[in-house]
């Protein structure tokens, strides 16, 4: 196998992060890996050739530990939780200086000044679909189970409202039911969002997820999983609308076949 350029992955938890080490290494990319504490998996080790361990803020541990391995490219996978910013955050002078100078500390607010800093500091930052172009939606009902013709303008209208409050930066998703919005995802997340809109709406919600139209590719793409549609079982929910191309689909072939088998639909637009 050819070698091919060390790259240095930011970590923090779900299957993304697994997905794309190993699609990078078996493509013959070494890993540099900077593991965020209390999100990553300790099992991501088994394919790191280096590791760092650090808590969210930590900024100059990062630079100072790619520097060290003579890493330029870096890829950002995996979920941190934005309260996790507000919450006992530990900064370093980095990072310090990086949230002081951040006017916008909403999540793409804050990735987009982190990517500012790193670029001036020498380093790419990977477009998040790199290696991973076998985890996007394709275009169409993805699953057997189809909903009632009569939703499918509304489903258009999800999309606007939801692109609406993307292009905010307040969230990626909305759940809706007859047309009414139920809930809206902020900093809570995806799963958050549909419990409460469960308690809210009731039975026949449905999730409707987009890219933002000022998406940093770099940093997030829109994922769905086997966990979200365990999340819409325990509502009743009806199904998902999503973006083609635009969204992940981790574990696609299970997914599909839960939502089959409890009569949810999956629609990429």
């Amino acid at each position: 196998m050819a070698f091919q350029e060390p790259i240095g992955l930011v970590a923090g938890s779900g299957e993304l992060p697994f997905h794309f080490a190993r699609v990078a290494t078996k493509k013959g990319h070494s890993l540099c890996l900077f593991a965020i504490r209390g999100a990553a998996d300790p099992r991501l080790s088994s394919f790191a050739d280096q590791i760092c361990w650090a808590s969210t803020g930590q900024v100059g541990s990062l630079i100072a530990f790619f520097k060290r391995n003579n890493i330029r490219r870096l890829a950002f996978h995996g979920k941190v939780q934005h309260g996790s910013f507000f919450q006992n955050i530990r900064l370093d002078w980095k990072g310090l200086a990086l949230w002081s100078s951040a006017k916008d500390k909403s999540g793409p607010g804050l990735l987009t000044a982190l990517g500012a800093g790193l670029t001036k500091e020498g380093f790419q930052i990977l477009d998040g679909r790199f290696l991973m172009n076998g985890l996007l939606a394709p275009k169409g009902y993805l699953t057997r189970t189809r909903p009632s013709k009569g939703l499918l303008p509304l489903f258009k209208k999800g999309i606007l409202q939801a692109k609406a409050l993307a292009r905010l930066g307040i969230g990626q998703s909305i759940v809706v039911k007859d047309g009414a919005v139920a809930a809206v995802e902020a900093m809570e997340g995806t799963d958050e969002a549909l419990k409460r809109a469960g308690k809210l709406a009731g039975k026949g919600v449905i999730l409707i997820k987009t890219a933002s139209p000022r998406q940093d590719w770099r940093f997030d793409i829109p994922t769905l999983g086997v966990g979200t549609v365990q999340n819409l079982v325990r509502i009743n929910a009806s199904g998902i609308v999503l973006e083609a191309g635009k969204s992940f689909l981790l574990e696609k072939e299970k997914m599909i076949r839960q939502a089959d088998s409890k009569k949810i639909f999956i629609l990429a637009v």
